[in-house]
Order: structure tokens, then sequence, then C-alpha cells
């Protein structure tokens, strides 16, 4: 706004500068040539009847002595001719300065009051262009310092007006990206003080708002991890154990049956019975991972990693887990722990990748945690909404989460060179 507002007045400056100054210098060339061809009719309408009367008297050598002295006397006559009707130059006369140059002058021609002579006299306009030069000199120079007075005007004012516009241009971006505890300063009671009223009001509301989401998200997540315990406890409790009983069951069965079929069924029931115990201990660790709980982040990212790899068939590593047994805050761990779900799920289902590296480590007063892939990848401009118009409300659900704890989430991206996910989560300060 205010390369745009000084663009316009100094523009509007060198227009309006340059057209004065333009109609001044001709207006006044005008005049000063108009002045100079009426004394040179003056001069001619003298000359003629001083020479008229020398000529009557018969003192044809005073017509020349006259014109001589006219040039002389005159600084803008070039020549001045006596001639008679027919063009004969009866006497002349030529300055001796343009005796050697041919300046521009304007040429008057007088016939005398009897018709039968008339004067001819070549005026210089170099005095009028220098003049005129001179005075449109004086006119730019004083333009100029208006001009610049006008343009550091210009600038004060529009620093006065557009830096608060621009204040509030700043506050908006910050705004956008999630600080709602910005407030604009109010300098005036004009209509810009009253937008900046206004911006205060509105980031107040969107901050309560905010506040009140978060908490109602801090509710919902911590509802959902209860559930997801629970569920996980029923599935390896009650689920897993009716299960493991009814293996037993069977193997029972399968030992005392003497038919051949009877056995090979129950075998293949048994088997079927097996591996639905397996998925569901699978789903259990899924939902909630005792190991978390129990052991303690690493085990629990280990774990996680190596049965992730044997499922989909694609290598997982996990380097840099400087953790060792150090025991995180179990919100953090949690944290931690679903970002590294969720980014392996999306490196296999929509990244194609077969290499992953996870990374865990200590930094500063967070923990980084990166998960890089190998796969397809994708254009990470603006991936929140891409997820938004795919569905894919996965990695945006962490987000959330690590946002609502104050850490920090980022994807990298491009088409051909795999993705990775970056999580910074802080850890509370004692004291």
């Amino acid at each position: 706004m205010f390369v745009k507002v000084m663009g316009i007045a100094l523009g509007m400056a060198v227009v309006l500068g340059s057209g004065m100054l333009w109609q001044i210098h001709q207006t006044w060339h005008a005049h000063m040539l108009r002045d100079l061809e009426q004394r040179g009719q003056k001069l001619a309408a003298q000359l003629g009847e001083h020479c008229l009367e020398f000529l009557h008297a018969g003192h044809a050598g005073k017509v020349q002595e006259e014109l001589q002295h006219a040039v002389l006397e005159s600084p803008d006559l070039v020549y001045a001719e006596f001639q008679d009707t027919n063009g004969l130059v009866l006497a002349q006369a030529r300055a001796s300065e343009w005796a050697d140059a041919a300046p521009q002058m304007r040429e008057l021609t007088t016939l005398l009051g009897n018709g039968t002579h008339q004067v001819r006299l070549g005026l210089s306009t170099v005095h009028v262009d220098r003049e005129v030069g001179w005075l449109t000199w004086r006119l730019a120079r004083t333009t100029a310092v208006i001009a610049l007075l006008g343009m550091a005007a210009a600038w004060w004012l529009t620093r006065l007006f557009a830096h608060p516009i621009e204040e509030l241009a700043l506050l908006t971006r910050e705004v956008k990206g999630g600080d709602y505890e910005v407030q604009a300063p109010v300098r005036a009671g004009d209509e810009v003080g009253e937008l900046a009223a206004a911006f205060n009001q509105m980031t107040q509301a969107l901050a309560q708002k905010e506040a009140g989401r978060q908490r109602l998200l801090h509710r919902v997540i911590r509802a959902g991890e209860e559930e997801r315990k629970r569920l996980a406890r029923e599935l390896h409790d009650d689920t897993g154990q009716a299960l493991t009983s009814q293996i037993a069951a069977l193997s029972a069965l399968e030992e005392q049956s003497r038919d051949a079929t009877t056995r090979r069924r129950l075998a293949d029931l048994r088997q079927q019975t097996e591996q639905t115990l397996e998925e569901v201990h699978s789903l259990a660790v899924t939902l909630r991972p005792s190991v978390l709980d129990d052991v303690g982040l690493r085990a629990a990212l280990d774990r996680h990693c190596r049965m992730f790899a044997q499922r989909f068939g694609v290598q997982v590593a996990c380097v840099d887990l400087d953790l060792g047994d150090r025991r995180l805050p179990a919100e953090v761990e949690l944290m931690i722990y679903r970002v590294v779900q969720e980014a392996l799920t999306n490196a296999v289902r929509h990244g194609h990748a077969d290499r992953i590296k996870v990374l865990v480590q200590l930094a500063g007063a967070g923990v980084l945690t990166i998960v890089r892939d190998n796969g397809c990848g994708f254009d990470a401009h603006d991936w929140q909404k891409r997820c938004l118009e795919g569905n894919h409300l996965g990695l945006l659900g962490i987000e959330e989460r690590v946002n609502l704890i104050g850490g920090s989430f980022c994807v990298d991206s491009q088409p051909g060179k795999g993705a990775a996910v970056y999580a910074d989560v802080p850890l509370p300060q004692p004291g």
C-alpha cells in the first residue's frame, strides 16, 4: 500500500509538474515573441521616418548612418535594410556579433507612409529563448522543491494512515497461523481506530472459542484413549481368554478323537482360532499397547515397528532412540506413539513405501520425532487441504493433538522422493 500511494504521488507530481512547466514555457515564450515584434515594428517605423527625411533632404549617406546606429543601439537587431518598393536595397547595416552566425530570428517588413519605401528588420530571438529558458529553469527548481515537499508530506501521511493497516495485515497473518492472543494498538478514534478495535474484539472472541474448542478436544481425545484402553483390555482379557479356552478345548478334542477326518477338522478349527487370537492381540496392541504403560515408549516403539514390518513385509528401522529407559510423561509418550503409528500406516497405505526410518530423540526442551519413507511421495504444499479433500483425516488428527499440547507438526514431501513427518513435542518443565 505504501509503495502504491507513493508511486501515485510521484507520478502525479511528475505529470502535473511537467505539464505546468511546458504550459508556462510556451505561454511566456509566445508573450516574449509578441513583445519583441511590437518593439521591432515601433523601431521600424522610427527608422523609416528618419530615413525618409534624410532621403528627401538629399542626405543619402545619413540613411546608412541611421541604420548602423540603430543596429548598435538595439541588442536584438541582427540587420536593418532600407529598400524601395521593388526590393532594391538602398542602405543596410548588420550587427558585428552576428556577422559570421545565422541566429534564430524573426523578420519584419514595414511599409512607410508614402508606400514607396519599406524597412526590413531581422530580430534575433536568442535573448528571448535565453530569458525564457532561465525563467523555466527557475520554475523547474521551484517546482522540484515543492514536489519534494509534497512527496515528503505524502510519505508522512501515507505512513500515518498505512502503518496501522500494515499492522492489521501482519496481525491477521498471525491470527491465520493460530495466534489468537494478538491485539492491534488503537491510536485514534477514526475509522482505522474503529477497525483496530473491531479486530481486537474479533481476536478475543476467537481466543475464547479456541480455548473452548481445545478443552473439548482434549476431553474427546482423553475419552477416546480411555475407550481404546478399555477395549484393548477387554479384547486381551475377555476375548483373548475365551479364544485361549476354545483353543485348549479344541486341542483336547483333537487328542481324544479317533477319527482322522474329525481330528483334521478340529485341527483346522484350532488353527483358525489361533489366527483369530493373533488378530485380536494385534488389534488390542493397536488400540492401546500395554507395553507402553508397563515399560515405556522405547520398548513400545520397537515392538510396534517389528510387528508392523512383519505384517506388511517392509523394512522399518528405529534409529537413534536415545531415550534409554527414561520414562516421559504419559501424555507425551502416547502422543509420540500415535505419531509413529499414523505415519507408518500412511507410508505403506498411500506412499507404497518398502523402507521406513523412525527417529525419536531428545531435542532441547522437547522430543523430536521423524518418520521418513521411500514411497512415491506427493506435493506437500497445502497438505491439510489435500487431506480434507481426500477424506484422509489421520494426519490432521495427529496435527491437532500435537498442537493441543503446544507442539509443532509438519509434513515434507515431493513427488517421487518419499515423505517425512516431523513432530516436535515439548516436555513439561520442572518447577
